[in-house]
């Protein structure tokens, strides 16, 4: 397994969150003070440290990943505009799990549980849209989980195909922008094997790749072989 770059457009990761509490923006910029920015490679909190701290991401793209005693990166997905990151770091004496970091120039409104609190007074609705939010991480990190202990590497492509196929990168683009090294990252599996599973999609007929593109001809076959079907 590679390294895999950190560039917005290259990145492999699991799941793909963006204005999910877009209708809290305002609200949350008006009240709250602690507005913070960030330069393109910052590392915003990082596993094994302290933060105290959750994050209203305004405008960027940050990307949470984990690291193998290895040194290899897992990227497990990608914030965007209107939603809240680095949400293990709220306990305040308690090291974090992930690490997040600045893909690009970066823009947030940085919160401590108190803060929430006080916002959830104050907009009960903001609350509830919070608490389903964080419901909605929890189900795709319980997918990415599960999808990952299968034991067939096949098994796992798919899975995370079919789940990228739900993201609105894919509606606005219609195909998956991947290298076969950033899929072997998504996947916890060699280049070698992925490729050569793609390799086998093709003559199957179920996709078609160009240079870091997989357009998806045959979805069907393709949830067929996934071994989690909760996103469908």
């Amino acid at each position: 397994m590679q390294r895999k770059n950190d560039l917005p457009g290259s990145a492999s990761f699991g799941f793909i969150l963006e204005n999910n509490l877009k209708a809290y923006r305002s609200f949350l910029m008006e009240n709250c003070r602690s507005q913070v920015s960030y330069t393109k490679g910052t590392i915003i909190t990082c596993s094994g440290t302290v933060s105290g701290r959750i994050f209203f991401l305004l405008d960027g793209i940050v990307k949470i990943s984990v690291t193998n005693i290895q040194g290899y990166e897992r990227v497990l997905g990608l914030h965007k505009q209107n939603t809240i990151f680095a949400m293990d770091g709220l306990p305040s004496e308690e090291n974090v799990v992930v690490t997040t970091t600045a893909l690009t120039p970066v823009s947030a409104i940085k919160l401590t549980f108190h803060e929430l609190r006080d916002l959830f007074r104050q907009n009960p609705a903001f609350a509830a849209d919070v608490v389903l939010y964080y419901g909605e991480v929890l189900k795709l990190m319980c997918y990415d989980a599960e999808s990952q202990t299968s034991n067939h590497i096949k098994a796992r492509l798919s899975n995370f195909i079919i789940l990228y196929m739900q993201s609105e990168d894919y509606r606005h683009l219609g195909y998956l922008p991947f290298s076969h090294s950033e899929l072997a990252s998504a996947v916890g599996a060699s280049r070698v094997h992925t490729a050569r599973i793609c390799a086998e999609f093709a003559r199957e007929g179920l996709i078609r790749t160009e240079k870091k593109k997989m357009y998806i001809l045959n979805p069907q076959k393709i949830r067929e072989l996934a071994s989690y079907h909760g996103f469908e």
